[in-house]
Parts: C-alpha cells; structure tokens; sequence
C-alpha cells in the first residue's frame, strides 16, 4: 500500500471513529520488523497506524488477532498496552493510540519493570476476566500437548536444513543447523524422559490454557516518561499453553530476562489454573524445548517467506548484512544456554 493510499484509509478510519481527520499528515515511523508503520498527525492529535503484512504463503490474520487482543485488554481495564481505535480488513491496516516512550536497554531493567510485566500476564488471565477472553483465537503456533511441541521444532529444523545456500553466510547457517539439530535430539530425548508416552500425547485441558500476548517481553515494550511500560505488538497473540508462554519470556534473546525472576513469573503465570503446581512443573521440563526453538527462529532471516516480511517493513534492508547479524545472535544464544543451569 502505498502512502498516498494508506492516508485515503486513515483519514477514513478517523472518521468512522467520529474523530477529526482535517489537516491529517503521516510518515513512516520505525520499529516494525514485518509491517509498515506510520505516525499520524490529525489537528492536535496523533495516532499509530499499521499495516500488517499479507501473503499468500502466510495466512495469519495478523490485524484481527492484534484488534482482537487489545480489544480484550482494554475491556478488562488494562492500560498498559495502545488503545485501539479503528480498523478496515479490506486494507490490512489497523489504527491505534500513539504511544510516547522509548524502547527499554537490558542493562536498565530492574524489579519493577519486571512486576509490570508479571502483572499485565497475570491480569490478562485472572479467572474473572477469562470468561471475556472466549473469542480470541489461538496463538500463532499454539501447542497444546508435548508432541505438538516436539513437532513444531522439529519441522523449524527441516525448514532451516533446506533452505538455498548461495553465500558463505548461507552455507555458514546450515553448519550451524546441523549442530542446532543435534543440540535438539538429546534435548527431546532428556525432555521425553521425564514423561510417559501418554503425558506427550495428551491434549492440555482448556482450563489450564492461558491468554498469551506471544512474542512477550520487554524487546516488544515502550517506557513512558511517568515509568510505566505500555507493551506493544500482538499480532500472534492468542489462547495457547503456559508452558509456551513463560519459555518464550525467559528464552527472548533481545532483551534478556534475568533467570533470577523465573520462580516469581512462573508463580503468576499459572496462579489462573486449579493445577497450578503440576502446571508449574510442566513449564519446567519444558524449557529446554523453547531454548532451542529460540535458536531456529533467530534464523527466520534465512527462510524466503520471512525475508519478504522484512523488506515489506523495510525495503532498505540489507538481507546478506541481516543474515550475518541473525546467524551471529544464533550462535551467542545458543552457547549460553548450553551453559545454562535452567530452573527444575
């Protein structure tokens, strides 16, 4: 969508939102990894318009799940995430408040960015709120039993192997891949240890699934001046397991979250459900699992479909150069936490 055209959809959504669109301007604003995002000026006011990457090979409805979660959190009372305001599925583009703040450095975290954090996850599932959450779809790759887990990762790892290799960077990433598929089979085999063949195939109960905002933590958060965090991108969030949900959080190699918070997390995430220690314990064992999808997906950058995601955000990118970076942070992550005591 071109910029002229995403002005004609915003100007329309203001108005369908009853607010002014006169003197209405827009330009590009940073940040999007896989959609084009804009500041929009409109008389005193400004708003965030986004348009979410479509493809046919990518059928996720990436706008309706973000509406629809922050639908969800703004109906319960959470302020902490962009109000949204208006949207046009026709256009693929979704319009919301601005938020004024910035992004947040590994080396400021401190306790109460993470009680933020363990707060909007626990709210977001608060067993009075829950029944207000029953439309939302499931989260992208939503797994709800060890075996779809095991499988989910499995088949990163065949994607990544066969991939082209036209560069040294390339044939550079496959070697890695074929140490990433290794570091997996003893890691599934530890993992299926410890439990039954029946406890990989059974089907997580609905009540013990979670309200996931996916891709959570603080790479995907903005500080405001007064210190509140407002969390932000939620284009694969949904109904999913919590085992997921928490491996991703403490996994996330952007901004890494000290282990030291894992027991205080992991206590809030699963406070929801009527098994929360047998749940807890399933988050543990599962941890190694989320360690090493981590890996592949540092290494999307390698897969065609993701690379078009990224110079539809971004046309300048460079791919060899994104390449490069992504198979560099692959390899630093991967050596931590194969010299990492998880929590057990």
């Amino acid at each position: 969508m071109e910029d002229a055209a995403v002005r004609a959809s915003v100007a329309r959504l203001l108005d369908e939102a009853g607010l002014q669109s006169a003197d209405l301007a827009i330009e590009a604003a940073g940040g999007g990894g896989n959609n084009r995002v804009f500041a929009v000026y409109a008389r005193d006011a400004k708003y965030l318009a986004k348009v979410y990457f479509s493809h046919p090979k990518d059928t996720r409805d990436r706008l309706g799940t973000e509406y629809a979660f922050l639908s969800y959190a703004w109906g319960i009372g959470l302020r902490c995430v962009p109000r949204p305001i208006s949207f046009n599925a026709d256009g693929n583009i979704g319009l919301y408040e601005f938020v004024e703040g910035r992004k947040l450095l590994s080396a400021e975290l401190d306790h109460g960015h993470f009680d933020q954090a363990v707060r909007f996850f626990r709210d977001l599932n608060l067993r009075s709120n829950r029944n207000l959450a029953g439309a939302l779809p499931e989260a992208s790759e939503a797994c709800f039993s060890i075996e779809q887990h095991f499988a989910l990762v499995g088949d990163r790892i065949e994607r990544l192997r066969a991939f082209p290799a036209h560069s040294p960077v390339d044939r550079e990433a496959l070697s890695f891949v074929d140490t990433l598929g290794a570091a997996w089979r003893q890691a599934k085999e530890g993992v299926s240890r410890q439990f039954g063949r029946s406890a990989i195939a059974a089907a997580l109960s609905v009540q013990d699934r979670c309200v996931s905002p996916s891709d959570f933590g603080f790479h995907n958060a903005l500080l405001r001046n007064s210190g509140e965090i407002c969390f932000i991108d939620f284009e694969y969030a949904g109904w999913d397991d919590p085992a997921k949900a928490v491996g991703d959080f403490f996994c996330q190699p952007a901004i890494p979250v000290p282990l030291g918070y894992f027991e205080q997390y992991l206590e809030q995430a699963v406070s929801f459900s009527p098994n929360a220690a047998a749940l807890a314990e399933r988050v543990r064992r599962l941890l190694p699992v989320f360690q090493i999808k981590w890996c592949c997906i540092m290494l999307n950058e390698f897969l065609p479909d993701a690379a078009q995601r990224r110079r539809f955000a971004n046309p300048t990118t460079e791919p060899e150069q994104r390449k490069r970076a992504q198979l560099e942070k692959a390899q630093r992550f991967f050596k931590v936490i194969s010299n990492r005591s998880w929590p057990t």
